[in-house]
């Protein structure tokens, strides 16, 4: 039963934080969003670029045995944090890794973790993320950061944006 209604509920928080990551990166870059606008077919692959830049899942596992990473002594039952979105900064694998590229190929991003902790629910949560961009254009005009809005904070076991004040005319 705990694993039905970890699937049932897992994309909620995930899917929610790359919306958020999403709409403050087009908040703060007028020129991608004015490209999605006016070009949808771009979307999907802004989806995954963003996936990349703002990985929301921090993974955390149990040591088994004691080992030595360097020079840094892990016991074994120690937690661990993996944040994928290290990861995927590492410029030996993504030409320009703080540039957000929509057009990027080859984006092999580990924003749904890998191995056997692979995302059951990453096709579903991309889905969910290129429907919630076009659907946010068909309703929202240019939006921006509202000034005089508190900063935007972040944080959470799925590490997201807290707070983001978005204004439209």
């Amino acid at each position: 039963m705990q694993f039905a209604g970890q699937f049932a509920i897992a994309g909620l928080d995930t899917v929610a934080a790359a919306i958020g990551f999403g709409l403050l990166h087009l908040a703060r870059h007028p020129e991608d969003q004015k490209r999605l606008r006016d070009k949808p077919s771009v979307i999907p692959g802004a989806v995954e670029e963003m996936l990349r830049a703002f990985s929301t899942v921090q993974m955390i596992r149990k040591t088994t045995k004691d080992t030595e990473l360097c020079v840094v002594k892990i016991k074994a039952g120690d937690l661990v944090c993996c944040p994928s979105m290290v990861a995927n900064r590492d410029p030996e694998e993504y030409p320009d890794p703080d540039q957000i590229d929509f057009d990027r190929n080859a984006n092999r991003h580990m924003a749904f973790a890998y191995g056997v902790h692979r995302c059951l629910g990453s096709h579903l949560a991309r889905r969910e993320l290129v429907t919630a961009l076009e659907e946010w254009y068909k309703c929202i005009p240019a939006f921006r950061i509202k000034e005089g809005s508190p900063p935007v904070t972040y944080g959470g076991f799925v590490f997201g944006v807290d707070s983001l004040h978005l204004v439209w005319d």
